[in-house]
């Protein structure tokens, strides 16, 4: 065996990055102020058993190969980055804990959150880390997961959550040890160039997928173009002038987390016949109006982008991404809450029928390739045009735990960009539904207050829905469902607002 074979047989296996993965992985590189991070924060109700906390993280890497995979780029600049084992790979390096100083309010949890969120990955290391809060007031912890977006979506954290979490309280823990990669059929190790033309060809085929699928048929045609013509409308549109997003800055975070009661949400969805996304765009833009407000901001609309699922069948345990996203332009200076739902849905029904988000998902695979001077031009000219990143995912329907320890509220947090000093990502948790705000400290400083707007939102549309629950003198449901982690870390009691009076 020749001393090049031996080291290319010593190399470990690789997978080629897909390329709507590559475009999270490429994006900070070409354009340092985007940092594609995405975090989860579990609130637990006690200290987890360390052993146990330990054995459960350990089993997370075992079962998800990527979680100890770092990126390599290609020998030769041709193809997609891609996955291998990292042979130096580190658990206690991506696996903390710290303790919170005693009576430490739950707002300096999130003031540490932050802190760790703004904080970019090592590139030369996988991609993620995991805190551990202890010290929580009231005899509580917490677990916050960050990962780069490369890694998953939405719908791959749901993935994670499951593998991560146990049904019951003494549920064991199995432990597994990752699998030893073999290559498959005795295959010899790859040559660099061979490398390059695998890459090449698994680029050529993903572009070959894209520009084909939409033309498999002449109905597919038609909508692939009208698809089009609404993504270049969006971007031909002047981009409306936010204040707030004129002053972001892109490189801190400031989180705030906000838990909704899910069967209020579902009640509210049903008795005003829309779907449960509409629903929580008009409950976002109403605070975000009342947010402009309140700073003296006068602001008719705000352009916002919804990342969509594009998956075709749900698919366990695997991660990446699949995602495509539309845009609504959010008519934040409607105070008439039905008004402000029927403009929105009058944007979101065409781009559901149109699946316009999977054209988006399509962009994002072409952009992943092209050189970083173009995708910067291309980070320029989305600047402006988009204020707000807002996901929905539904998550786990049943109470779950993590070594012991019953995890009460589940928050998700996801990236912000220079010019977007915000987003609002939602997951769905048991019957609650867990808020998590992301902000750009310089351009939005106190994200509690958009916390308590967009609990008052629910509470307005509960009474413009049910006057006569207000007339007798009742409480709507949602006062005892609803919580906000306040600036102080009390549990606030929102007041009721005035009943909404029609325009």
């Amino acid at each position: 065996m020749t001393r090049a074979t031996r080291s290319a047989s010593q190399r470990p296996p690789m997978t080629p990055m897909q390329p709507m993965d590559a475009f999270f992985w490429y994006a900070q590189a070409a354009a340092p102020h985007i940092r594609p991070l995405v975090a989860g924060l579990f609130m637990l109700d006690r200290s987890p058993d360390p052993p146990r906390f330990r054995a459960a993280l350990g089993s997370l890497v075992a079962q998800l190969p990527r979680l100890r995979q770092r990126v390599h780029e290609p020998s030769l600049p041709i193809g997609m980055p891609y996955w291998a084992d990292d042979p130096h790979f580190d658990f206690d390096y991506h696996l903390r804990s710290t303790t919170l100083p005693a009576g430490a309010s739950e707002r300096q949890l999130l003031d540490l959150a932050s802190a760790v969120f703004a904080t970019p990955l090592d590139p030369l290391r996988p991609l993620w880390e995991g805190l551990l809060i202890q010290g929580v007031e009231g005899g509580r912890a917490a677990l916050l997961l960050k990962l780069h977006h490369s890694i998953m979506d939405g719908v791959g954290a749901v993935s994670l959550f499951d593998a991560l979490t146990q049904a019951g309280r003494t549920e064991a823990i199995r432990a597994r040890r990752a699998s030893r990669h073999r290559s498959h059929s005795g295959a010899p190790p790859r040559s660099m160039a061979s490398e390059a033309a695998q890459n090449a060809l698994s680029l050529a085929g993903s572009a070959a997928g894209f520009l084909l699928s939409p033309l498999a048929t002449a109905d597919a045609a038609r909508r692939a173009v009208r698809r089009a013509r609404g993504i270049w409308s969006d971007l031909q549109t002047l981009p409306s002038i936010d204040p707030l997003a004129a002053r972001c800055t892109g490189v801190g975070r400031r989180l705030d987390a906000v838990t909704f009661s899910l069967a209020q949400l579902r009640r509210l969805k049903s008795t005003l016949s829309i779907s449960l996304n509409d629903l929580l765009l008009t409950i976002v833009a109403g605070a975000i109006g009342r947010y402009h407000q309140q700073h003296h901001l006068r602001v008719a609309e705000v352009s916002c982008v919804v990342p969509t699922n594009l998956r075709q069948a749900p698919t366990p345990g695997t991660l990446g991404n699949r995602v495509g996203a539309f845009q609504v332009r959010l008519p934040i200076g409607e105070r008439d809450a039905l008004r402000r739902l029927e403009l929105i849905h009058r944007q979101t029904a065409p781009a559901k029928a149109t699946r316009e988000g999977a054209t988006y998902g399509g962009l994002l695979q072409v952009v992943a390739v092209v050189p970083s001077a173009v995708f910067r031009a291309m980070a320029r000219v989305v600047e402006g045009r988009v204020h707000l990143i807002c996901s929905n995912v539904a998550g786990p329907p049943l109470q779950r735990y993590l070594a012991g320890a019953k995890i009460d509220a589940v928050f998700p947090f996801a990236p912000v960009l220079l010019g977007i000093p915000l987003s609002i990502a939602m997951v769905s948790y048991g019957d609650t539904c867990g808020i998590g705000i992301d902000a750009d400290p310089v351009a939005i400083p106190d994200p509690e207050l958009l916390g308590q707007y967009l609990l008052d939102e629910v509470r307005r549309l509960e009474s413009l829905i049910h006057p006569r629950r207000r007339e007798a003198g009742g409480t709507p449901a949602t006062a005892h469902a609803l919580r906000v982690v306040g600036h102080n870390g009390a549990k606030r009691q929102t007041p009721a607002p005035p009943t909404l009076q029609p325009h």
